[in-house]
């Protein structure tokens, strides 16, 4: 889990979320909480997939994961979950990459969890 939570416009583009809400602050934020629930299911079942090495599986899952990334801007976390789709898909795949890209989108996708949880609690 990220130690403290970097802001939530550093991470994804609250300003498009803005927009994409139409500027009401109570729809903004029922967004964030459904992707904040969203991301954090989506990242325990990619966990147990990991930890079962079910690539196939765990492709699908961290597509998931990279798609609310890409409707939020969040692009470290979209290219993260990218990139371990594709090398989950690779044949054969590769343990070592897989590892180090594993802990870049767990680590990705857990800041963002942080940040909006912050980010929610500061907007009631």
């Amino acid at each position: 889990m990220a130690k403290s939570a970097k802001s939530l416009d550093s991470l994804l583009s609250l300003e498009r979320l803005r927009s994409l809400t139409g500027h009401d602050e109570s729809l903004l934020c029922a967004m964030l909480a459904m992707t904040l629930k969203s991301n954090s299911t989506d990242l325990n079942e990619a966990a147990a997939l990991y930890a079962r090495a079910d690539w196939g599986e765990l492709a699908k899952s961290v597509h998931r994961i990279s798609g609310a990334a890409q409707i939020t801007g969040a692009h470290r976390a979209e290219n993260a979950c990218r990139q371990l789709e594709k090398a989950c898909l690779s044949s054969p795949p590769e343990l070592f990459r897989l590892a180090n890209l594993w802990s870049e989108a767990r680590d990705a996708v857990e800041e963002i969890n942080a940040s909006i949880g912050c980010f929610l609690h500061a907007h009631p």
